[in-house]
C-alpha cells in the first residue's frame, strides 16, 4: 500500500479509505503492506481494514533508497530524536487496531549492523509488547537475492518481487522470515 493521496488532502475521508480497502478485499487480498517509503495512514484506513478483516503489515519510514543501501546515508535519519518520537507516537496510535498484524523496520534495509537503528525495535517491544516486529522487508546482500546473506530473524525475504499475486504456499516459501517468526 502506497498512500493514494500523499499530501493527505482527501484520504482523511473514511468513505474513500473504505472504498479503496474494499477494492483490495474483493481482489482476494488479505494483507496490506504499508510501505516504508511512504507514510503511516490516518486512523480511518486501519478502522476500515479492521472492519473488513484485512491484516496490515506496517513499516516505519525507512527505505534502502534513503538509508545508504542504494542511496543516501546510513546516518539517516539526521534527527534521530524526532524520528524515534514519531515512531513511538505511531506505535501508540496504531497498536489498538485489530488489523495491525506486525511491524516492519523499513523497506529493503541492509546490512543489519547499520539499519534500522536498534532503538526502533526497542520502541515497538516497549509500546506494543507481544506484537511481531521484523527489521526489514528483504536483505540478501547489497543487491538482494543472495541467500547466503539472508537472515530470517532480520528480513522476510532475500530478494524483492515478484510484483504479482502469489498463492499462499508460494508467498510463504518466498518469505521465509515471515513463516519462521509469525503464526496466524
Amino acid at each position: 500500500w502506497i498512500t493514494p493521496d500523499l499530501l493527505l488532502r482527501y484520504s482523511a475521508d473514511r468513505t474513500r479509505y473504505c472504498d479503496e480497502v474494499r477494492l483490495h478485499q474483493r481482489a482476494g487480498i488479505n494483507l496490506l503492506r504499508v510501505w516504508g517509503g511512504g507514510v503511516s495512514e490516518r486512523n480511518p484506513f486501519y478502522e476500515c481494514a479492521s472492519e473488513m478483516g484485512l491484516f496490515v503489515y506496517q513499516e516505519f519510514w525507512m527505505s534502502g533508497d534513503n538509508n545508504g543501501r542504494w542511496a543516501g546515508s546510513y546516518s539517516w535519519p539526521l534527527d534521530e530524536a524526532a524520528y524515534f518520537a514519531n515512531a513511538q507516537d505511531t506505535v501508540r496510535r496504531l497498536r489498538r487496531f485489530a488489523a495491525l498484524l506486525f511491524w516492519g523496520g523499513g523497506n529493503e534495509l541492509f546490512p543489519r549492523r547499520l539499519s534500522p537503528p536498534v532503538a526502533l525495535e526497542e520502541i515497538v517491544h516497549r509500546e506494543d509488547p507481544g506484537r511481531f516486529y521484523i527489521a526489514s522487508s528483504m536483505d540478501g546482500g547489497i543487491k538482494g537475492g543472495n541467500m547466503s546473506e539472508h537472515d530470517d530473524e532480520y528480513a522476510l525475504a532475500p530478494r524483492d518481487g515478484p510484483y504479482t499475486m502469489l498463492m499462499p504456499l508460494s508467498f510463504a516459501q518466498r518469505n521465509p522470515g515471515l513463516h519462521a517468526n509469525l503464526t496466524i
